[in-house]
């Protein structure tokens, strides 16, 4: 036994307003799709890569050992520095018509701690010149890890150095003393140089072009990151309450 399926026309105006309901629908389904972007548009915006991001992404690749030479580099610049004021006294003070044979072993005896103390200073210097080479592309690794240490612990070997100059020998320099002031204050002048290129003019243009790209950035109130544009746009964008 066979059903036959009916159809029911509506009637000329019925069918008329049913058809602009259904296209007033689509439409603002529409716009509203238009309007608001999807999550993964934002996700997509959030993970654009910027020079900025890699390099914050490779501080986690570069090897936890140069990490360590890196601190110990610029702990025995700072070792180095500190050991250069004691070799101060030399026979350069010692009255040439009462040199006793006491005064003569006791200046000699600070040549050898001149010596360590170069040689500590050597080694800092040379090995923050090959992690300078090494991770010349990682401007904040960098900064952070080599140059502004550097830079702090040569401008303590200079405040040490004065310090003894004018404490100790009465503001009368020696030889010693004026080769440990050139030196010290030689690198806290190019570590305090490179610091300043390398956060002022370098690092703040990546910074820039990473605002430009992705947003203004900032730290949030306890550290979890917030791109500002991004939460201005999905504010702004975000459908009212009630609205169709």
């Amino acid at each position: 036994m066979f059903t036959r399926k009916t159809s029911v026309q509506l009637p000329p105006a019925a069918a008329k307003a049913s058809h602009d309901t259904d296209r007033t629908a689509f439409s603002s389904r529409s716009t509203r799709s238009a309007r608001k972007p999807s999550r993964r548009g934002l996700q997509r915006a959030d993970s654009q890569n910027t020079r900025y991001m890699n390099m914050l992404l490779a501080l986690d690749g570069i090897p936890r050992l140069h990490n360590i030479f890196a601190a110990f580099f610029t702990w025995i610049l700072l070792a180095g520095f500190v050991l250069l004021p004691g070799t101060f006294s030399s026979l350069q003070n010692v009255n040439a018509s009462n040199v006793s044979e006491k005064d003569v072993v006791d200046a000699v005896q600070h040549l050898p701690l001149f010596v360590v103390a170069f040689v500590c200073s050597g080694i800092g210097a040379i090995g923050m010149v090959w992690l300078w080479w090494r991770w010349s592309k990682n401007y904040i690794w960098l900064n952070n890890r080599v140059f502004l240490p550097g830079a702090t612990n040569s401008f303590a070997g200079v405040v040490s150095t004065l310090v003894n100059v004018y404490g100790v020998q009465h503001g009368e320099f020696v030889t010693t003393s004026k080769v440990t002031l050139i030196v010290t204050a030689a690198a806290a002048g190019i570590l305090g140089a490179l610091t300043l290129t390398y956060s002022l003019f370098l690092l703040k243009n990546v910074k820039r072009e990473h605002a430009r790209e992705v947003g203004c950035e900032r730290a949030g109130r306890h550290g979890e990151g917030i791109l500002e544009e991004l939460k201005r746009k999905a504010n702004e964008i975000e459908p009212e309450a009630g609205m169709v």
